[in-house]
């Protein structure tokens, strides 16, 4: 079996990674976002979202799930895993790939009523990305030592430089 969850900030690569090793290794990939969201000003409520989650963990043998939360509901998800993989991105090439995404939904988006992104919705990631080192990213951490899990099983991806 193999379980991998791969997190890190907005505009790290973390989804490209994902869907990339997903197709490499063939095995099922899974977005966080999907979960989270119903459109990107509208949350899912906790228990469907547990729901949801909790389908993926069961149906499936193996999986790579990417997403950058750490709220309790992810848990199971770090419990279950064979490798933690965070991939970090200098702050500057995180904001940039946010922009130029949200540039390329505004203009390109084909399903105009799938996460539909605004002005607004574009700040609040950009405010939220400038504080992913600070504050979020040690909230993962946190979890993750929670579980217990050994962090020798934990692989650290970065673009720039090793983590954990």
């Amino acid at each position: 079996m193999t379980k991998i969850f791969i997190s890190g900030g907005s505009g790290s690569g973390k989804s490209t990674y994902a869907k990339k090793l997903s197709k490499q290794l063939d095995i099922p990939y899974f977005d966080l976002d999907d979960i989270y969201w119903i459109t990107y000003s509208n949350k899912r409520p906790k228990q469907e979202r547990i729901k949801l989650l909790n389908q993926i963990l069961q149906n499936n043998t193996d999986w790579i799930i990417d997403g950058v939360y750490f709220q309790d509901w992810i848990i199971p998800i770090i419990e279950q895993s064979d490798k933690i993989i965070i991939v970090n991105t200098p702050k500057y090439k995180r904001q940039y790939r946010i922009i130029k995404r949200f540039l390329s939904r505004i203009f390109f988006q084909k399903k105009k009523n799938e996460h539909q992104e605004t002005f607004k919705t574009l700040f609040k990631l950009l405010l939220w990305s400038n504080d992913y080192e600070t504050k979020y990213l040690p909230e993962l951490i946190k979890k993750i030592k929670q579980t217990n899990k050994n962090t020798r099983q934990l692989a650290g991806l970065y673009i720039d430089k090793l983590f954990i």
